[in-house]
């Protein structure tokens, strides 16, 4: 097997999968400030007055649920426990068949080895837990190379004979070299977070078949066939190469867009939830890099290696009933001032993705939270071009729009995030609908003047709502608080609660759940 072949076909998989996302997500963002801005039709914006009012009389009046702080936190340290259980699991499989198959020789095989090696092959146990708490890439590579540390001492203690510390740290850094070089290019800039693992399975698809075809030609350059050395000579090597390269992406574009659509209905019909999918495409990636080197020397029997990622789908699937919440789950609003991208991105990663294991999300769609609530069903919705009929133009449209929200958890417990998507003319329509169905407020106020006219608006309406339980406002230094207080100066006793968001520290954080969920 030509083990190099494939690492390029999967590497060059990558870098092209990170080319289109980067221009995908572009294009994305622009698309949507082009309809945000834009007037709806006119035929549209105006609904009928008696079908809006039987649009609102439909959309039922939702219970108001139970906040529990602690229950929260107890769902949060499960979820670590099962992702670094999952990735010991996939780590002691691997390594047991590595053992019998990869290394060649059966008497190799032992408890006391087979743990070392799968203590050892669970290193993506700190990237998925990572990837659960939303920590920054600089993070995730430190918890990576901390893991790593301690297996240099558990491996070097282990040894039977003393190994040289060079090639300790040559093992530990090649097995882990592929996988962190991949992530990072589909997952560390936050423009192409949101896009590249959907469209990863294209271009590796893509990938392989231009490899493939140059695979085919290297085998056949003693004996060329006439046409190939007709179309060499009349369009030149180079360009008869790329053209060579790029042929199969005219066969396989109609299968591999099918795949994509195919993924896209599969998330719509909660197959999968948006961590699951990534949690499985990571380990896909460790374990083809342990494979694929191994190809060369073991033959097909290698591919046993990639056994251990269906404990994934296996796992998502029994314990489904495990991870499913239970009462009635709260909605969380969040509304904030525009153009203020890093530091409500950090409060989303920070604090609403902990809030996802309690209940629901809605908010107003925007540019600055789409590499952090665009899924796989946004995107494809995008590609085909139909991104304007997610937009509302009238109240019926907008109350059409909340029936479809999808309340229900995820397989692994946790709730989406809704969005409603607005013109400048709908925005407030909107944000009255959506607090009528929210529990509770998360309001980002850092940064907010007295000339932000609409974070004045939803503050006021915030202050008149009758069903809300409690207004979370977040501060800093820039915020104009005198201003914010004279607006919601008539709202009951209690509903706001001021916290200073200065710095967003695991303090911190924990404070604005806590108050989140009435603790």
């Amino acid at each position: 097997m030509n083990t190099g072949a494939i690492l390029t076909a999967l590497m060059l998989g990558v870098v092209l999968t990170a080319a289109a996302s980067w221009v995908v997500s572009g294009l994305y963002r622009r698309r949507m400030l082009a309809l945000m801005r834009r007037a709806p039709p006119p035929d549209a914006l105006h609904a009928p007055i008696a079908s809006a009012r039987a649009a609102h009389a439909a959309q039922p009046q939702l219970p108001l649920a139970q906040l529990d702080f602690a229950a929260n936190q107890r769902a949060a340290w499960r979820y670590f426990v099962l992702l670094g259980v999952l990735s010991l699991l996939i780590g002691l499989t691997q390594s047991v068949l590595a053992l019998l198959f990869v290394y060649g020789d059966p008497s190799l095989l032992s408890p006391g080895r087979a743990l070392t090696l799968g203590a050892v092959y669970a290193w993506p146990m700190a990237l998925t837990w990572g990837l659960l708490r939303r920590w920054s890439w600089l993070r995730t590579l430190g918890a990576i190379g901390v893991y790593l540390l301690a297996m240099l001492a558990l491996v070097t203690w282990r040894s039977v004979s003393p190994q040289p510390l060079d090639d300790a740290l040559l093992w530990l850094g090649g097995l882990v070299l592929i996988p962190v070089t991949v992530t990072l290019l589909i997952g560390a800039s936050g423009r192409i977070r949101a896009v590249a693992p959907y469209l990863l399975p294209i271009f590796l698809l893509l990938a392989g078949a231009s490899v493939t075809t140059l695979q085919i030609m290297v085998a056949g350059s003693l004996d060329p066939p006439r046409w190939l050395i007709g179309f060499v000579s009349t369009v030149g090597a180079y360009p008869a190469i790329l053209l060579l390269v790029l042929a199969p992406w005219v066969l396989l574009a109609w299968p591999a867009w099918t795949i994509a659509r195919s993924l896209a209905a599969a998330y719509r019909a909660k197959r999968f939830s948006d961590l699951w999918y990534l949690l499985a495409a990571y380990w896909f990636v460790v374990l083809a890099a342990s494979a694929l080197p191994a190809l060369q020397g073991s033959g097909w029997i290698a591919l046993t290696q990639f056994i251990p990622w269906l404990w994934i789908p296996l796992a998502g699937w029994a314990l489904r009933g495990w991870l499913r919440p239970v009462g009635t789950p709260p909605t969380l609003l969040v509304l904030r001032v525009f153009q203020q991208d890093a530091g409500v991105q950090a409060l989303f990663d920070r604090v609403v993705e902990r809030w996802r294991l309690s209940g629901n999300t809605v908010l107003i769609a925007g540019t600055d939270l789409l590499s952090r609530t665009l899924d796989p069903d946004d995107l494809f919705t995008f590609l085909d071009g139909r991104l304007v009929q997610r937009f509302m133009a009238n109240e019926e449209q907008m109350w059409a729009r909340l029936r479809e929200f999808d309340l229900e958890p995820d397989p692994d417990g946790r709730y989406r995030v809704n969005e409603c998507y607005c013109f400048d003319s709908t925005w407030q329509q909107a944000l009255a609908a959506l607090v009528r169905q929210a529990d509770v407020v998360l309001m980002d106020l850092r940064g907010f003047r007295e000339k932000n006219r609409g974070c004045r608006h939803e503050l006021g309406v915030l202050a008149a709502a009758p069903r809300l339980q409690r207004v979370v406002l977040l501060f800093d230094g820039t915020t104009e608080r005198a201003v914010a207080e004279a607006d919601v100066a008539r709202a009951p006793a209690g509903r706001f609660v001021w916290v200073d968001a200065t710095r967003l520290d695991q303090r911190r954080v924990r404070e604005i759940s806590a108050a989140l969920l009435m603790a």
